[in-house]
């Protein structure tokens, strides 16, 4: 898998533990006023935090692009307090609607679509304008994490891996260009609007191909029986909106053709956001993605190399013990895991073809094996640890 540049941030407990108690909300903030549109978001911010710069989440609501709004999703207001209390600023935006009837047409369906597309990246943008002039919410512009819920999700997912107009099909070119082209119309030119990585909570592309090499990393969740989102590609909506949208069945053979930085988690014969009303699920989500984000916001020093195939390292995720293969033993002499703030939590020296370490007692997240070579070399990979 292809790894993030990480910065300086540390992580000693901020970032994944529940740190700050409290959560200092600022409702309401313009983020745009294009197209003759107030565009308003709500603000979390890590109460009494001194940091002088934090990682930004932005979160769009669910309600298939005809409802919902930035307080009444609570997938994302949830996840918008937890992250606050864990040091990170984030956000709950609202953003362009169409109505029921318009939804019926496909080309005014993604019409609506596109729009909201583009009011998400102006989100991105408000917040790097942000941070390059008054600096009022002290925000890192390179890590910046959006997604969102249900629709939120679909329109974040286009804005992290459609990268070029020509990867769209022309009839869809000619929608995006009436709305701005790649960037949209939504306000707060100037700033880029790329992201760090997507959290893609039961969201999809209306083409996967989208999907490329060198893509977006993404944090992924969906029940493989939804059929509002289809797993699969299929008509959204149980088919009752005429636009092809392919979920998580359709984009994760294409993570992993890839070879792109990703974790995904199923919900065998579980229809549409069920985490929505289940409060286990949630529950897991929120701990399993603040653990996928540690790679991005804490310094490691380590890059991942895995372009050795004499070496197999499994299970990933891993749980209690963790295997590491190798065809030729006498080509290494080392192995060791370490944490995402690059402190080594278990090693063994090689002594045999089939080597376990117990990592039983570590905490769940984002961690790095490496196994040195005799010559001096290295392989690491990531691997996630349940």
């Amino acid at each position: 898998m292809m790894m993030a540049q990480y910065s300086n941030a540390q992580c000693t407990g901020r970032y994944h533990d529940l740190v700050f108690s409290n959560v200092t909300t600022t409702s309401d903030v313009t983020y745009s006023t294009a197209n003759s549109t107030t565009l308003k978001m709500d603000i979390y911010q890590p109460t009494g935090d001194v940091q002088s710069t934090r990682p930004l989440i932005i979160m769009a609501h669910g309600g298939s692009f005809i409802g919902g709004n930035k307080t009444n999703d609570n997938v994302c207001t949830q996840i918008c307090t937890n992250f606050a209390k864990r040091g990170y600023v984030c956000a709950s935006i609202d953003y362009r609607l169409g109505n029921a009837l318009a939804m019926l047409d496909s080309a005014n369906a993604i019409t609506t679509v596109m729009r909201a597309i583009s009011d998400g990246k102006a989100a991105i943008r408000f917040f790097r304008q942000d941070a390059a002039t008054t600096n009022t919410y002290k925000i890192d512009p390179n890590k910046i994490f959006c997604g969102g819920n249900s629709a939120g999700s679909v329109l974040y997912a286009h804005v992290a891996f459609i990268d070029s107009l020509n990867e769209a099909p022309v009839p869809l070119r000619s929608i995006i260009n009436a709305n701005g082209g790649l960037e949209g119309n939504s306000g707060n030119p100037g700033y880029p609007s790329n992201i760090t990585a997507l959290i893609n909570l039961a969201g999809g592309l209306n083409v996967p191909e989208f999907v490329g090499p060198g893509n977006t990393p993404s944090f992924n969740a969906q029940g493989d029986a939804d059929a509002t989102v289809p797993y699969m590609c299929a008509n959204a909506q149980s088919g009752l909106t005429p636009v092809r949208l392919c979920g998580l069945g359709a984009m994760e053979p294409l993570y992993q053709q890839y070879s792109l930085n990703h974790y995904s988690i199923v919900y065998p014969g579980e229809g549409h956001v069920p985490w929505q009303s289940n409060a286990a699920e949630m529950t897991q989500i929120d701990t399993t993605l603040a653990n996928y984000l540690l790679q991005f916001v804490c310094a490691t020093g380590v890059t991942e190399i895995t372009n050795d195939n004499m070496v197999q390292i499994y299970p990933n995720p891993a749980k209690d013990i963790l295997y590491v293969s190798l065809k030729d033993m006498s080509a290494y002499s080392n192995i060791q895991v370490l944490d995402a703030t690059g402190r080594v939590v278990a090693e063994n020296k090689v002594i045999d073809m089939m080597m376990t370490l117990d990592i039983h007692n570590l905490s769940g997240g984002i961690y790095f094996v490496k196994v040195t070579k005799t010559n001096g070399g290295l392989l690491v990979k990531r691997i996630m640890v349940d």
